[in-house]
């Protein structure tokens, strides 16, 4: 309770100084040099195209899983059953592993979210979108603290996402997409069962303490980055960034693009009831062995 209210407080003081300052002659001198905003060099494709939609819904759900079972293995919590995955394809020399429940199924969402998001990035860099969200000048430095501040003053930058991001978007989606994306991967591998033993280390990068420190920090980004992501979509122009989301029209009056987004919502809604993990286990005994627990005494 205490940090939530020392956040909403830190907030309210950032408004503040970010509209005092923006309203000064030196703030308001800047942002005119810097309205927050760079073009993407001639050529670059706008709109969102149906790959993006759908890699975009898919890569939300599977993180829904992946958060939710890496908040259950940081809870420690006792898993109910313990999978051991059947040495067929791949065979490998040594015997398969025994994994909790919450491991096995982290690892499963996770290879479903990698594999959409090596979708994602290939279509990314053959459309030509990837101008849209990776820096190709150095102005995009200034030009992303301008749009910060003008998100901070409650002012918003011009909204320009279909033909290009602002610059402070830019920077965002391209670390997590490049930068947050592939480091999640690496520290996951670091630890997961995989991992060959004689490429451990007790420090550095490829100690488990360095890892999985990381691999956290890696996580509480991709909160954040959800909560301020989806917010800021309602709050600038719902309607119009839904439509472009979700139907690939640039069209701010339209409620569809709204009811696809719901309905994806719900979709996800109805996954996180149903894929509980008595059903997990259901799914493992489909292709691994698996040896229930009994419950624990209350």
């Amino acid at each position: 309770m205490v940090a939530v209210v020392a956040a909403v407080l830190v907030l309210a003081a950032s408004i503040l100084i970010a509209r005092w300052w923006r309203d000064s002659p030196t703030g308001a001198a800047f942002v005119a040099e810097f309205p927050g905003a760079v073009a993407p060099p001639p050529g670059t494709p706008e709109g969102f195209p149906a790959w993006l939609s759908w890699t975009h819904f898919l890569n939300g759900f599977f993180l829904l899983f992946i958060v939710s079972s890496a908040l259950h293995l940081r809870s420690k919590a006792r898993p109910i059953a313990f999978v051991t995955r059947r040495n067929r394809l791949p065979r490998t020399a040594n015997p398969p592993k025994r994994l909790g429940l919450h491991t096995w199924w982290h690892l499963v969402v996770v290879v479903l979210w990698i594999a959409t998001g090596l979708v994602y990035v290939a279509l990314l860099l053959v459309s030509g979108h990837w101008a849209r969200i990776v820096p190709t000048e150095w102005s995009v430095v200034p030009n992303a603290i301008s749009a910060g501040v003008q998100y901070l003053s409650l002012d918003w930058p011009a909204h320009t996402s279909w033909a290009y991001y602002n610059s402070l978007q830019v920077l965002f989606y391209g670390a997590t997409v490049f930068v947050a994306a592939p480091l999640a991967l690496a520290t996951g591998l670091r630890l997961s069962p995989v991992w060959p033993e004689r490429w451990m280390r007790n420090h550095g990068p490829l100690s488990d303490a360095w890892a999985r420190q990381t691999h956290s920090l890696v996580l509480w980004f991709y909160l954040a980055f959800t909560v301020v992501h989806v917010g800021l979509v309602l709050l600038t122009g719902a309607r119009r960034n839904l439509n472009a989301m979700y139907l690939g029209i640039d069209d701010g009056e339209s409620w569809l693009g709204a009811v696809v987004f719901a309905g994806s919502v719900i979709v996800m809604a109805v996954a996180w009831v149903l894929l509980r993990p008595h059903a997990q286990v259901a799914i493992a005994e489909r292709v691994a062995d698996v040896r229930r627990m009994p419950v624990a005494p209350r």
